[in-house]
């Protein structure tokens, strides 16, 4: 099965690795905290709140998404205990089926970036085994991350998790495909993305 994957940093012919921006480890303190308690994890996104301010101060804004690292850290957590037969979305790639995804979500992404900036994006086709992959609708974790940053409702972000992995989907998914598999980046048809 060929999908699209969307890279700044892969050439073709790389070994794509399952633990992108090293997800797992930033997340890893809130899939803990939730673990002891919810009273816990609220405390863990109060720090990170916190941290993330600290952070912005200083520039280093783009390492400090707390909300994302804490939605991760709640899909985790909800996979694991409630769905373990389930790809982490901790340990895999992400992959679309269709092109017209794969340009719409560039543009969310990068399009209000500089020429610069989007020149270092590129899109891979991937030949992936398509029965060890799960679709799941992107636009319920993103729910989910909107609700963790604006509100920190955690109660609300379980939710989605729930309907993110028992297969949900809203009136306009986007389909994001999770492949817990070895994959390589095949061939580059970023061209595709300026037509």
């Amino acid at each position: 099965m060929i999908v699209y994957h969307i890279s700044q940093t892969l050439k073709e012919g790389d070994a794509m690795v399952r633990d992108h921006q090293r997800c797992m480890e930033l997340s890893r303190p809130f899939i803990q905290a939730l673990e002891y308690d919810k009273s816990c994890f609220y405390g863990m996104v109060l720090n990170a709140k916190y941290m993330f301010a600290v952070l912005k101060r200083f520039g280093l804004r783009e390492w400090s998404d707390y909300a994302k690292w804490a939605t991760e850290g709640l899909f985790e957590y909800v996979r694991q205990t409630e769905f373990p037969d389930c790809i982490s979305r901790l340990n895999c790639n992400y992959f679309y089926t269709d092109l017209a995804d794969s340009k719409k979500l560039y543009e969310m992404d990068w399009g209000e970036e500089t020429e610069e900036e989007r020149s270092k994006v590129h899109l891979f086709e991937v030949e992936v085994d398509e029965n060890r992959i799960e679709k799941r609708d992107m636009s319920i974790y993103d729910e989910a991350y909107d609700t963790m940053s604006a509100r920190q409702d955690m109660e609300k972000a379980l939710e989605c998790a729930r309907k993110y992995y028992t297969g949900e989907h809203g009136d306009e998914p986007i389909w994001e495909y999770l492949y817990a598999g070895d994959a390589v980046a095949g061939r580059n048809i970023t061209e595709v993305l300026g037509e």
